[in-house]
């Protein structure tokens, strides 16, 4: 199966065809919508020793990156079954169980400070967007996350691997991914390679990279509660407001202020929250707003809350239990009553188109 994204206007195409064609859900329009799942350690592995051995599987004693993304591949014709279209990958991981002392050491990223690509990575993100292409399935491919991001020897690194990875995706003949250049980028992090003026010139970059002709459409994510300003919101292809910590009115608002401010009129394009929570109404309340929705789902044992405290319970000891998405090590399984009410949603809400 060749597995395509596009966008037309506010509606994402799959192969051409709006996705979710005809759907509706409580008389609100689904099609063109992209329900997802941020599943960004599907490619992870740690450089550290010291830290790596904190996601050692429960049921082996030992941490094995390809097993991880064999799991997480063998899992993805099952979340199709149930309407899921996107999920959410990252060159760079994403927080696991956020303690200072593992936090602020790990060292999970495709590149080298130099940039030097890792292998590794790149063999287990084609596996990913292979296994997605085959069930039909959308990757979010996030380049840049903040803790990681800091590694990098300077800003022209940066902007050359950027370069450099959009070029490997369109090399890999893929279609089925779209671009999350950074995650929650801005001036929020005190950090000048992710600032508003630095995301823009990152996105020109990845708009600018082509192969026969074609580019990848691209975007980058913002804080929960926030959305893109200025020239950032005027020159991405779809945007990635976060609603992380938002309570379903919060998140209403942000999107009506987003929807009405001067860049979203001047040109309408989807908005993909594409990090969230694992409340539905806040799924629900997405949709009753015309967006897209994804599901963020921390796993206890970790230093995170979000409206939940994940914090209140240690890390389940049988591999069977594990929770959640984010903490590693991950049960991509639909393993929790959490998991399974939102994928009963999504199937709810999509008919399992």
């Amino acid at each position: 199966m060749h597995t395509s994204i596009a966008i037309d206007g506010t509606d994402f195409l799959i192969c051409g065809r709006p996705t979710y064609e005809g759907v509706e859900w409580r008389g609100r329009r689904v099609a063109g919508l992209l329900l997802n799942s941020r599943m960004i350690q599907a490619i992870f592995d740690d450089d550290n020793p010291d830290t790596a051995r904190r996601w050692v599987y429960p049921d082996t004693g030992t941490w094995n990156a390809d097993r991880n993304t064999d799991e997480f591949c063998a899992a993805l014709p099952e979340y199709r079954k149930y309407g899921l279209l996107g999920v959410t990958v990252g060159l760079q991981g994403g927080g696991s169980i956020y303690a200072p002392e593992v936090y602020d050491n790990y060292a999970a990223s495709a590149y080298e400070p130099d940039g030097t690509f890792k292998p590794g990575w790149f063999e287990r993100l084609s596996r990913v967007l292979a296994a997605a292409d085959a069930c039909g399935m959308v990757v979010i491919v996030n380049y840049w996350y903040q803790k990681q991001i800091r590694r990098m020897k300077s800003e022209k690194a940066v902007e050359a691997v950027t370069e450099r990875v959009s070029d490997w995706l369109l090399c890999s003949g893929r279609q089925n991914v779209l671009v999350d250049v950074v995650n929650e980028a801005g001036d929020c992090w005190g950090i000048p390679q992710i600032g508003s003026e630095r995301v823009e010139r990152l996105i020109e970059i990845v708009q600018q990279t082509r192969r026969d002709g074609k580019r990848l459409p691209v975007g980058a994510s913002c804080l929960g509660g926030a959305y893109p300003k200025g020239r950032w919101a005027a020159i991405e292809d779809f945007s990635m407001p976060h609603g992380n910590g938002c309570s379903a009115g919060k998140l209403r608002n942000m999107l009506r202020e987003f929807k009405g401010s001067e860049a979203y009129r001047q040109r309408p394009r989807p908005i993909v929250v594409n990090e969230d929570s694992t409340f539905i109404e806040n799924l629900e309340t997405a949709l009753e707003e015309g967006c897209s929705w994804g599901y963020y789902d921390q796993g206890y044992g970790s230093e995170y809350s979000d409206r939940q405290d994940w914090k209140r319970r240690q890390r389940e000891w049988r591999y069977e239990d594990l929770s959640g998405y984010q903490t590693v090590p991950v049960n991509w399984g639909i393993n929790t009553a959490d998991k399974r009410a939102f994928f009963d949603k999504v199937r709810e809400i999509t008919c399992g188109a």
